[in-house]
């Protein structure tokens, strides 16, 4: 028997195709058959069956959610599939045990036991009895947004758990290390576990073999793998705590003898109590058995080491017993960088000396995931000669093939060509007025900080873009306010200090007069590099045709749940990311231009969002946000954010909005917080809100 786990994720929903589209009046009749059942008091007990031709509606029109109460035996599963198009209003459905949700109707996790709310045609939701007696499950259909009414139908089901009684798959019975099973190489398909029925195999493992044993299922529920060497599976020699349907366990048979080995198989009761699984058993020779010289041994010590050429170098092997060393020639004031690749689970290792005996480690490697890196930077005024040693990691493996790349080049932080065109700026009393602009080819290193400074027009939104390789020298980004402190690093409005390429600070002048900011751009001092170059853009978005309003830190309306932003940062309310979203302009308010464009930054990554515009100005906690745009609201354009949660309109919003002259605006950024861990639950919030006069 073949059991399925259904999972509910948070899609584009109402944030997307409802909003993105016109909505479709459903036909909302008069109360259905089943009314009056608008509270969990007023739940109706309803059978196994199929439920027609019902009604709720939203806070568009009278708000009218419906309540079902169903019998759920001891042992059983409850599906409850609602029927309905989305386009016509998103529709969500919410469990509840009136016997311990502190909030039954509510949305704040806790309240509710489990809960079906994508954003797509019709919702399914499944939950499995767990108590020892029969129990009451409450259902709460509800419309997500705010439309007048959407028709449905309910179809309620209840069968059997399989997770409650063991169900025998073809290799039963082997529910324990004692009835363990032979388990030969191949593939194993339809197999079951549960916490009542475990299953247990018997593997035998040629001499000098290696065993990988890879468990693959679906669902929820984890699998997991131990493997014992000794037949009262007291021994465990490897395991898996098995994550996003696969894991894997290995061991390799040095006894010098055929051995068996027992594999466990259970499900992570953490994530559920059974599930099915396919097995693969694979047993192959061990290339550590014996040691396989490359072409470039014998080279197993330091005082063996053979010389390595700058450039790629492959098929190279390393063992435990069989270690590597090279000799590599620098020349004066160049970096070495030397970088391997591997296959396989077993990690290659890599250090580097600065002398013939490997006494100085100048440079390590701890290789992962199939890389590894080591640098070094001639600073002698001669041409020197390093030491590198490669070898496996032998926590994961006694050898690995691996390849190895060589590469020498200027240093350009010993001897850069000239100071850029904005020298000398190296502190705050020497900073450069900068205006908006991309200023290109610029240069900066530990030992030469560039300063610049900014004027900021009162409610101005400036924004600050350093374009730069993390490689050689991670450079960061820093603005403060007045010269006490400037250049600290500790007295700063705010930082870029990602260990990626490139760095964004933006900051709201709210201080109710122009205000001069200085910029430092500092390589970090831990950085492997000294210096490195960069572009520096200056934004002054937001400028005098869109005034930012309406902020979540606490100086105007309080956010939902306490979920307040840093007070001047300029954000929305906290979402999941643990900062707010902020919303800027660019281009112009002039409508013959039809320029405007509107950019969201810091949201919620990979997420769609929704530019909305309101023709009058509200303040009301909404969702995890405060929602300013007022009566009529428009939904203007869908906005999908990248991977830093950052989008930007492509639209005529001219059109969209169907705005003229003279006409005063307020916009917001609506995006999806999913996944139940936004601050308040809900789901999704508000960026801070810019009001347009148009003209």
């Amino acid at each position: 028997m073949r059991i399925q786990t259904l999972s509910k994720t948070l899609a584009f929903g109402a944030l997307g195709v409802v909003l993105a589209t016109s909505l479709a009046s459903a036909q909302c009749p008069a109360a259905d058959a089943l009314e009056p059942n608008d509270d969990c008091l007023t739940a109706v007990a309803t059978p196994n069956g199929t439920y027609n031709t019902l009604t709720v509606e939203g806070t568009g029109g009278t708000l009218n959610e419906d309540f079902y109460s169903v019998n759920l035996p001891v042992g059983e599963i409850l599906t409850v599939d609602c029927l309905f198009l989305n386009a016509n209003g998103d529709i969500d459905v919410y469990f509840y045990d009136p016997a311990t949700s502190p909030a039954c109707g509510g949305e704040v996790a806790g309240d509710y036991l489990v809960r079906g709310f994508t954003g797509t045609d019709n919702e399914t939701v499944s939950y499995a009895n767990p108590t020892a007696a029969a129990m009451t499950v409450i259902v709460r259909v509800e419309l997500f947004n705010a439309v007048a009414c959407n028709d449905y139908d309910l179809v309620i089901s209840t069968a059997p758990d399989p997770c409650v009684a063991a169900i025998d798959d073809s290799l039963e019975e082997n529910d324990s290390c004692g009835a363990a099973v032979a388990l030969a190489a191949g593939a194993h398909a339809g197999l079951f576990t549960s916490t009542a029925d475990e299953d247990y195999y018997l593997i035998s493992v040629p001499v000098d073999e290696i065993l990988t044993v890879d468990v693959s299922y679906a669902g929820s529920t984890d699998v997991d793998l131990e493997l014992f060497d000794d037949l009262a599976c007291a021994n465990q020699v490897d395991f898996s705590f098995s994550f996003g349907g696969a894991g894997q366990v290995t061991w390799t048979n040095s006894t010098g003898v055929a051995a068996t080995v027992v594999l466990r198989v259970t499900p992570d009761i953490a994530t559920g109590s059974c599930n099915n699984y396919d097995l693969s058993v694979v047993s192959a020779p061990d290339p550590c058995a014996s040691a396989v010289d490359d072409g470039l041994e014998e080279n197993d010590s330091c005082g063996a080491a053979v010389a390595l050429s700058a450039g790629s170098t492959t098929g190279l092997f390393t063992s435990i017993s069989d270690e590597d060393y090279y000799l590599i020639s620098v020349p004066a004031g160049d970096a070495l960088t030397v970088d391997e690749t591997y296959a396989g689970i077993v990690d290659v290792d890599m250090d580097l000396y600065d002398d013939l005996s490997c006494a100085n480690l100048v440079s390590g490697a701890a290789g992962y995931a199939g890389t590894g890196q080591v640098t070094w930077t001639n600073t002698t005024g001669a041409a020197a000669t390093v030491v590198l040693r490669v070898y496996p990691w032998a926590s994961s493996g006694d050898c690995n093939n691996y390849d190895l790349n060589v590469t020498l080049a200027p240093d350009p932080c010993q001897n850069p060509l000239a100071d850029d065109s904005f020298e000398d700026n190296d502190d705050c009393a020497s900073a450069v007025p900068l205006s908006d602009g991309l200023y290109t080819d610029l240069f900066a290193s530990k030992a030469d900080e560039d300063f610049f400074e900014v004027t900021v027009a009162d409610q101005d939104v400036l924004t600050v873009n350093l374009y730069s390789p993390v490689v050689p020298g991670d450079i960061d980004l820093y603005l403060y306010d007045d010269l006490v402190g400037c250049g600290d690093l500790a007295s700063y409005l705010v930082r870029g200090y990602t260990s990626t390429d490139d760095e964004t600070v933006t900051w709201t002048n709210t201080t109710g007069t122009t205000q001069t900011y200085y910029i430092q751009v500092v390589v970090w001092a831990n950085s492997t590099g000294d210096c490195n170059d960069y572009d520096l853009e200056i934004i002054g978005s937001g400028g005098a045709f869109a005034t930012p309003m309406c902020f979540g830190d606490g100086s105007g309306v309080a956010c939902p749940c306490a979920n307040e932003s840093v007070f001047g940062a300029g954000e929305g309310c906290k979402s999941s990311i643990g900062v707010g979203a902020i919303l800027t302009a660019g281009g112009s308010a002039s409508v013959a231009n039809d320029d405007i464009a509107f950019t969201i930054t810091q949201g919620r990554p990979n997420q769609p969002s929704m530019l909305v515009q309101g023709s009058s100005l509200i303040g009301t906690a909404f969702k995890d946000g405060v929602l300013c745009t007022g009566t009529p609201t428009e939904r203007v354009e869908v906005v999908f954010l990248d991977g830093n949660g950052e989008g930007t309109t492509v639209s005529s919003i001219v059109t969209n909005g169907n705005v003229s002259p003279g006409d005063t605006r307020y916009y917001q950024q609506w995006f999806r917080d999913p996944g139940g861990i936004s601050p308040c639950g809900n789901g999704s919030n508000f960026s801070n809100g810019l009001i347009v006069v148009y003209n």
